[in-house]
């Protein structure tokens, strides 16, 4: 069980409530239990704070959804009034908590629907023609070879590439539309995408991070995720890079680092500002970063590698190891 909440404590004192057991709060009690407020000596190391604790479950329903837990300094008299207005307290928190959390899921399911939506439009229309324009060019091919025009015979291997990377990268596009990050969490997904990245391309490329979850809002997870997702794109299509390095960590006061590095052939910086070509691929990235409140680094020079590195912070992070 998570501390969401607190007032009146320390931070010290809050964290060493951190986590705590479900079966601590609202079982197994050894004082008195009057209906389903509970009261037990207080379980936090610090001699400053009262000893006794007062337990009210958060319920909805027959469900129960957490507990209020209250110092006291005196002795706790409960009448039968005030056991009804504490019950009443926590039925009201369990009903708001409940409610938030569909409205949340069903937001989700809304955002799900609308995906899956697009991945079959998107399938079903510009899919087929990339499929059926690979079939013409197949076509095209085979009608010239008995000329044996060289500069066609390469323009037509260019266009055949230029259609296969677009074909993969719409392959991609559904399958992450109908996968939302949200289902998968920051961690996975990433690590999921670096073992893609190592299959497909046969370069090695290192891991870094110390958790194995991180409970992140789905927009905040979605938006860290692209921005990986897109620079390892990037070292596929452009760097010709031997090794690359992602790094992932977070710290205990929230602040979320993702560090993308490579060995491979760079570029100049000066050319994402000039009039050669909008990147659009890295004005997105930057666009995203700045949806997270935080800042993004790209870091590059003609044949010395490329890194990119994303700082955030979200105060509310949980880390599970």
């Amino acid at each position: 069980m998570n501390l969401i909440a607190h007032f009146g404590i320390t931070e010290e004192q809050a964290n060493s409530i951190q986590h705590a057991p479900i079966d601590g709060h609202l079982f197994s009690f050894e004082t008195d239990v009057i209906d389903e407020i509970q009261i037990r000596q207080n379980e936090l190391d610090n001699k400053n704070l009262p000893p006794k604790q007062l337990c009210i479950p958060v319920r909805y329903k027959i469900r129960t959804l957490g507990v209020i837990n209250l110092f006291v300094k005196n002795e706790i008299h409960i009448t039968e009034e005030l056991a009804y207005l504490l019950l009443s307290i926590g039925a009201h928190l369990g009903e708001y908590i409940e409610r938030v959390f569909r409205d949340k899921k069903y937001h989700q399911k809304l955002i799900k629907d609308e995906r899956n939506i697009i991945a079959n439009e998107l399938h079903d229309s510009l899919a087929q023609t990339l499929a059926s324009l690979r079939f013409h060019v197949r076509i095209l091919d085979q009608s010239l070879q008995p000329v044996g025009d060289f500069m066609a015979f390469k323009t037509i291997e260019s266009v055949e590439h230029a259609l296969d990377e677009a074909s993969t990268d719409l392959r991609e596009l559904i399958a992450h539309c109908r996968i939302p990050i949200e289902e998968q969490g920051l961690v996975p997904a990433v690590k999921r995408a670096v073992e893609k990245f190592r299959k497909e391309t046969g370069i090695h490329i290192l891991l870094q991070t110390d958790e194995t979850v991180l409970h992140l809002p789905s927009n905040i997870e979605l938006n860290a995720y692209r921005i990986v997702q897109e620079s390892l794109t990037n070292i596929k299509k452009h760097a010709d890079a031997y090794i690359v390095r992602v790094l992932l960590n977070c710290d205990d006061h929230g602040n979320i680092r993702i560090l993308i590095e490579n060995d491979g052939k760079g570029f100049d910086q000066k050319k994402i500002h000039s009039s050669e070509g909008k990147h659009l691929g890295l004005t997105i990235m930057k666009e995203r970063a700045r949806h997270l409140g935080g800042e993004l680094k790209i870091e590059s020079e003609p044949d010395e590698g490329t890194r990119v590195e994303l700082q955030f912070r979200y105060e509310n992070v949980h880390k599970m190891p």
